[in-house]
């Protein structure tokens, strides 16, 4: 088979990462309001903390929580103290510091820390609800997540998003999940990763969390990552009605094609011509996708035609860039014009060395990389 006509082919065929058998469930996904289900606590073991009323010390108690609030175990047998998780900061709540504990995190080796940390910090997961400000628990809970992304270990770290509520906890532990999920798709655990998604969007508003939203969805779609990408930027561009949400838009509309899904890319260009603000990188993004439409409908040169003038206006570092750059090659290269398509891919290699797209087309596998937590 030639080269060109071995590249002429559905989109969906020429993306290692394009995962056709998720497709069908993300769509149903997206179409459907899910709603966060937090974990089972019933048979979680209490855990011994040091505990300040406002009243004095009240000395280290057993403390169990549940999906209301904690149970504080009273001395000699007398019972429990149930305090919902709002009412919290009328206590605080300590691990205490202990030889062991310190020297677990003053380890410099982020592997062997998080060995070290585990026992000492796994019990604490379930306590990550309490209000920040009265508890050291935040702190230590930041630390042990850090300390897995540290070490790439993105199954423990998956592990630990499923022992804490994240609808309830602290914004700055949860944000580190969307780094994990990010890297759960790259190394493929791409079902653990969309669920894991699926959780943060249920769980958090749009409103605390829509810029890392946004950076890990721009990730996905560089690492060609549709399905997770598409899911990430039609929850942020819900209600779009201005500049930016129109860039989010157009996104998605790109990002249906990839996912052969014409009627919905066709509906999120309307929705982005309805929406009259207006710069470069916006008329870029929907001259691409007219770009992209042409090109899996055969029409090359018409295809070439929107490419050019999308590459025109986008912005050199824009992600769609690489892409538009892309299919310009696809086409020059179903058109037979092999020099200009070496050009093409020459100057890929040279904006977009380690890029997606450009290791598609020197015919290279897609490596499984990695995205550390310095990259979101």
């Amino acid at each position: 088979m030639s080269l060109h006509r071995s590249l002429f082919r559905p989109i969906s065929q020429l993306v290692g990462f394009c995962f056709l058998p998720l497709v069908l469930a993300l769509q149903l996904q997206a179409k459907e309001a899910s709603s966060y289900e937090g974990p089972d606590f019933s048979k979680v073991a209490p855990v011994r903390l040091e505990i300040i009323q406002q009243s004095g010390p009240m000395g280290a108690r057993f403390v169990r929580p549940t999906s209301e609030g904690v149970e504080i175990e009273m001395l000699e047998g007398e019972g429990v103290i149930i305090v919902n998780w709002e009412h919290m900061d009328q206590f605080e709540i300590n691990l205490a510091m202990t030889d062991s504990l310190n020297r677990a995190l003053s380890h410099t080796d982020p592997v062997k820390r998080l060995e070290l940390l585990r026992p000492e910090i796994e019990p604490l997961l379930a306590m990550a609800s309490i209000k920040p400000g009265s508890t050291n628990i935040h702190v230590l809970i930041n630390k042990y997540i850090k300390t897995a992304i540290q070490a790439e270990d993105w199954l423990s770290a998956y592990e630990m998003s499923q022992k804490m509520s994240l609808d309830s906890s602290h914004a700055e532990i949860v944000k580190h999940y969307y780094t994990v999920a990010v890297n759960l798709f790259i190394t493929g655990e791409r079902e653990k990763a969309l669920k894991l998604l699926d959780q943060l969007i249920a769980a958090r508003p749009i409103e605390e969390s829509r810029e890392q939203t946004i950076q890990v969805a721009e990730r996905l779609l560089e690492e060609r990552l549709f399905e997770p990408s598409y899911r990430l930027y039609s929850h942020a561009a819900l209600d779009a009605a201005d500049l930016e949400g129109k860039h989010l838009v157009l996104r998605c509309a790109y990002l249906c094609l990839e996912l052969n899904d014409l009627p919905d890319s066709a509906r999120y260009l309307a929705q982005a011509k309805a929406i009259e603000a207006d710069d470069a990188e916006s008329r870029g993004a929907a001259q691409l996708v007219l770009g992209v439409q042409a090109f899996q409908g055969g029409e090359l040169n018409v295809a070439l035609k929107h490419l050019g003038h999308a590459l025109a206006e986008v912005a050199p570092d824009s992600s769609l860039k690489q892409v538009g750059l892309y299919f310009n090659f696809l086409s020059y290269t179903n058109l037979e014009n092999t020099e200009i398509a070496q050009n093409i891919l020459d100057e890929m290699s040279l904006l977009f060395p380690h890029g997606a797209y450009t290791t598609v087309l020197a015919g290279e596998p897609e490596a499984e990389s990695t995205t550390s937590n310095e990259s979101l």
